[in-house]
Order: C-alpha cells, then sequence, then structure tokens
C-alpha cells in the first residue's frame, strides 16, 4: 500500500468547501507519514475518515439530484483513501491487526452502499468496492504469517453480490 493523496484544487463550489478540511488532514498527515511521525500521521487520517464518513452518509441521505451524485463521487474516493492511508499508518506502528480492521471497516461502508436502491450510486460504489477488495487481497498475500487476519480478509471479501475468490 501507498499513501495516496488526492490533486491539489481551489475551493470554487460548495462541495470543495466542504470536503477541504479533509483535503488538509491528508496533506498533514501525509506529511507526518513521510517524516516518520506515524502517531500525528494517525490521527490526522482518523479526522480525515471521520469527516469522509460523515460527508459521504450526508449525501447519501440527501434528496436525489446531480448535485448529490457528484458529492457521493467525491466522497467515496475520500473515504477510501483515508481508510488506506490510515491502514498503512498502523502497518508503520506495527498494529496489523488495527491495519486489517480499517481495511474491513472501510470495505463493509462500500458494500453497504451496493445495497442501496438508486441504481447510479451503487455503480459508483462499485467502482470503489473493487479497490478495497484488491487492497484487502493485498494485505491478506503481504501477511500469510497472519492466519487469524486472512481469515478475517476471507469473511469480509465473502459478502457482497459479486463473490471474490477466497485468498489462501
Amino acid at each position: 500500500m501507498a499513501l495516496i493523496e488526492q490533486p491539489e484544487s481551489s475551493i470554487d463550489t460548495p462541495l470543495e468547501y466542504a470536503l477541504a478540511p479533509w483535503q488538509y488532514a491528508i496533506k498533514t498527515g501525509n506529511h507526518a507519514f513521510q517524516h516518520g511521525h506515524f502517531d500525528s500521521a494517525r490521527d490526522k487520517y482518523q479526522s480525515a475518515l471521520n469527516l469522509a464518513g460523515h460527508l459521504l452518509e450526508r449525501f447519501v441521505k440527501s434528496e436525489a439530484s446531480v448535485e448529490q451524485l457528484t458529492a457521493i463521487e467525491h466522497c467515496c474516493p475520500a473515504l477510501v483513501v483515508a481508510a488506506h492511508n490510515l491502514a498503512d499508518c498502523f502497518l508503520a506502528l506495527s498494529k496489523p491487526e488495527r491495519a486489517c480492521q480499517q481495511l474491513i471497516e472501510v470495505h463493509t461502508a462500500i458494500l453497504h452502499l451496493v445495497e442501496n436502491a438508486s441504481i447510479e450510486i451503487v455503480e459508483i460504489a462499485c467502482h470503489h468496492l473493487h479497490k478495497t477488495r484488491q487492497e484487502l487481497i493485498n494485505f491478506a498475500s503481504c501477511h500469510p504469517h497472519l492466519p487469524e487476519l486472512i481469515e478475517q480478509v476471507n469473511i469480509a471479501m465473502e459478502g457482497g453480490f459479486n463473490r471474490p475468490h477466497i485468498v489462501h
């Protein structure tokens, strides 16, 4: 897994304004991570994850519109980026159990979006579900010495409408 950062942009829309604190948390988390300040990075990534999660939840519950879909299209990757960066940070802190838990939690959150009645939201979620599933597979393949975590990954990947292969 590699630290991920969204490209910089100026704040022009209400959505960009809403995501600005997330972007700041990711950037400062990445800076702390790159300088070996993993506790600080963890805190920033957790903050970014919370922000993205709250925004995504709010927009999923809002009235169906083009603006709603645009917001969800931005909040899904924000959630995934924050969760994957947080998982990387837990690995740097020698906490593979927490990293695994984080990857499973974001995969499950995106999987719940697939259960949405709106086909447009389902399509957005499916795109990101592939990414969360791939991170789970990568995690399991990098940690064969932790069979209890691999079992958790397998259980998490059994859910969903497209049955993924089981990692051994």
